[in-house]
């Protein structure tokens, strides 16, 4: 869900959080559009700026460092067999981030440790450990092909 406000020419975003890692979910509401998402995890990860409660639930996350967590957003228009993720950028906003996606009711942010993401796919990059270098399969997004279909190598 969001509202816009006409007066200061914004939207504002219900957005879900969720940590894989710590099995805990957390929503936040009215975040404005052009807040970076790393003031909006600064809440939760950050251990001198978090709730203490907060901080020990999500303690594995609060140990790492800033650079090891990624912020992925579910594709909603993948079938739903395969879920594939977009990275998101942790130093822009939600506007820029969301812009051209889809959304069904608000954005569920899922918040992953690089070290841990293993069973989830990142369009753009591949799942072995060359995670840096993008990976053709996942970029055609729009392709023919159904998961699981033998595809001709000839």
């Amino acid at each position: 869900m969001y509202c816009f406000c006409f007066r200061e020419k914004k939207f504002y975003w219900h957005l879900k959080l969720i940590f894989p890692h710590s099995h805990a979910k957390f929503t936040e509401k009215r975040v404005p559009d052009d807040k970076p998402l790393c003031d909006i995890l600064k809440h939760y990860v950050d251990p001198q700026e978090s709730d203490p409660v907060i901080c020990q639930r999500l303690k594995i996350y609060t140990m790492s460092p800033p650079s090891d967590i990624q912020i992925l957003m579910k594709v909603e228009i993948t079938p739903h067999i395969s879920s594939r993720y977009k990275e998101l950028d942790a130093s822009k906003g939600l506007l820029d981030n969301l812009r051209g996606m889809t959304i069904i009711e608000y954005p569920s942010l899922h918040i992953v440790l690089k070290k841990f993401q293993t069973d989830m796919a990142v369009l753009g990059y591949s799942k072995n450990k060359d995670a840096e270098k993008p990976s053709e399969d996942l970029v055609r997004g729009s392709s023919s092909e159904e998961e699981g279909e033998i595809r001709d190598s000839s």
